[in-house]
């Protein structure tokens, strides 16, 4: 294992940024810790990179604490890319030979060459630095960091003041050296952070829920995590489990079937795409059927999104074009609205 936060929090006065944070990495990882503003991504990554001392808990890098080591020689094997890196006076290579001179080490050409090439700067060594453009200072900025071949890479927000264009050349970077380098970025990104981590940690002062990306999305853990990655149908209820195993959901005038386990208080997630919508009910084998009134249609791309209110609550919908036009669908008409047991995904509530 890389890296390891045992219980992590970080207080100023009597503000928290961070409250008993644990996150493990192991060699080689990608990991994306995504948050909203305010979350404590950079105070996170700062404290990891033994710039801010935690206030509590114990950072475990390569096998030693990290609080207790020398701290030179920690950060000596930690490579950090900010948001807005400033530059040094001179040439493209001087900036990136700063670390190793430092150091005591004097890179060969062929590897300043090569480092030029994973960033897209071949042919700017003897450019002036302060005369690149904001995506090139940003790529001098990860050649800086890489020329010394750190065990971790950390970056923050490294793509959030940047043009398009630039952006992918950053991500471009990203993916070039994954597995190479175990990288911890944080980002506001959704969609980035789904692109390039191989799991994604939701941070909000603490880790509410991490794993692979596409489960996170799936089933998120509680309500916060929920909303914060946009989920349309979010509904709370009291749970139940039943003799066949499913789980009984009882909320405003509905009732829904789910094939997790669960009792008490919940709130039970569905992704739109996961709802199908007909005038009559159906016979298909999906347990959820509810009776509503369409009270909203928009369109998104190439879907449209409808608002159906079912009891007191009210379910978002994607149809495909063809479908709605096919149905003729109006607003204030009565339609049924279906899903399986399996998409009903239940999780804590967490306001």
């Amino acid at each position: 294992m890389m890296l390891q936060l045992q219980e992590i929090s970080k207080v100023y006065g009597k503000k928290v940024i961070l409250e008993d944070v644990n996150l493990k990495v192991d060699r080689g990882e990608t990991i994306g810790i995504i948050g909203p503003t305010g979350a404590g991504k950079t105070t996170l990554l700062r404290i990891i990179d033994l710039l801010e001392e935690p206030t509590t808990g114990r950072i475990i890098f390569n096998g030693r604490d990290a609080l207790k080591a020398k701290k030179v020689e920690i950060r000596r094997r930690i490579g950090m890319v900010f948001q807005e890196t400033p530059l040094l006076k001179g040439t493209v290579n001087d900036n990136i030979l700063y670390g190793p001179r430092i150091r005591g080490l004097k890179p060969s050409n062929k590897k300043i060459g090569e480092i030029l090439e994973i960033v897209g700067l071949q042919g700017y060594g003897e450019m002036d630095a302060r005369k690149l453009s904001g995506g090139e200072k940003q790529r001098l900025a990860f050649a800086r960091a890489l020329i010394n071949q750190p065990d971790l890479l950390l970056l923050d927000e490294p793509t959030s003041n940047l043009d398009p264009i630039s952006k992918r050349q950053i991500e471009n970077i990203i993916n070039k050296i994954k597995g190479q380098v175990t990288i911890i970025f944080t980002t506001h990104d959704l969609i980035q952070g789904q692109r390039l981590a191989e799991k994604i940690a939701i941070l909000n002062k603490t880790i509410i829920q991490m794993g692979k990306a596409d489960e996170v999305f799936q089933r998120p853990a509680n309500s916060f995590v929920a909303k914060f990655l946009g989920v349309e149908n979010i509904i709370k209820g009291e749970a139940r489990l039943e003799d066949d195993g499913l789980t009984l959901i009882k909320a405003n005038g509905i009732n829904l079937y789910s094939s997790e386990k669960a009792e008490g208080e919940v709130i039970a997630t569905i992704r739109p795409e996961d709802i199908t919508v007909s005038w009559v009910r159906g016979n298909s084998s999906a347990l959820n059927k509810l009776k509503g009134k369409i009270i909203k249609i928009e369109k998104i791309g190439s879907l449209f999104q409808l608002q159906v209110k079912a009891g007191e609550e009210i379910f978002t919908v994607h149809m495909t074009r063809k479908s709605f036009h096919d149905m003729n669908i109006n607003l204030n008409s009565m339609v049924w609205i279906e899903f399986k047991a399996s998409a009903v995904h239940i999780a804590n509530q967490c306001n």
